[in-house]
């Protein structure tokens, strides 16, 4: 059995899990459900969530972007298979897509979005990097190996985000 649950990528000058937003805490599992994964430059951080306690309503997603006055990213992860991710910037520009569009149309998961490319590259220059089109085309049709989390990292490092520190703590910690 695989990760179901969520990963967010939001910026922040605090732990991400000292937001508002996040004050819902874990329907199972209390606070041990979420893990802090190594942070990137900048205050941007990365959050895995267990159970998939985040609500990604375009409304919620808009809370943690005025939380955050930044842009965010929100992925379902279903058993380690397949991602539906979606971002919202604070110009209201958003995005979604899924990750292992294969595995995804086994699940019965809408996708792919043939214009989820550019759009991701405009909420990408709203964080302030340059997303590699090469890279962003290369992750939104890659299959899963063996996780579909870690595809979530893959594009985030294809949007041009700078790469994860290790010190800090990680998604295994």
């Amino acid at each position: 059995m695989g990760f179901t649950g969520d990963v967010v990528l939001a910026r922040s000058g605090r732990p991400l899990r000292e937001l508002a937003w996040f004050a819902a805490g874990c329907a199972e599992g209390g606070s041990t459900c979420v893990s802090a994964c190594n942070p990137r430059p900048g205050g941007w951080q990365t959050l895995q969530i267990l159970h998939g306690m985040v609500d990604d309503s375009v409304a919620s997603l808009r809370a943690l972007v005025e939380a955050t006055a930044a842009p965010v990213l929100v992925a379902h992860v279903m058993d380690s298979d397949v991602c539906w991710t979606r971002g919202l910037a604070p110009s209201g520009a958003r995005w979604s897509t899924v990750l292992d569009p294969v595995m995804a149309a086994d699940y019965g998961v809408p996708g792919p979005f043939p214009d989820a490319s550019e759009e991701i590259t405009r909420w990408a220059a709203e964080a302030g990097f340059a997303a590699d089109p090469a890279a962003l085309g290369e992750v939104l049709v890659k299959r899963a190996d063996p996780f579909a989390e870690d595809l979530v990292f893959e594009l985030i490092d294809a949007c041009g985000f700078p790469p994860r520190t290790s010190d800090g703590p990680s998604a295994s910690d």
